[in-house]
């Protein structure tokens, strides 16, 4: 399963879902790929994002 978001104006993968992050005290986070479509991702492809984001669309892709 592949969850998709739009977010800014762009499409989005959530990668995973996190109650607590290292680098700060606010709680619930998104963890986004902002080019998944790409093969090789490397780190910086990946940001995170608080989970109180508004996305303009979500969409779920399930696979065989």
């Amino acid at each position: 399963m592949m969850v998709v978001a739009k977010f800014n104006g762009r499409w989005v993968r959530i990668v995973k879902f996190s109650r607590d992050v290292a680098f700060s005290t606010e709680k619930e986070w998104f963890m986004v790929n902002f080019d998944f479509e790409k093969a090789n991702r490397k780190r910086e492809q990946f940001k995170w994002i608080p989970a109180s984001t508004r996305f303009e669309a979500v969409r779920e892709f399930v696979g065989e």
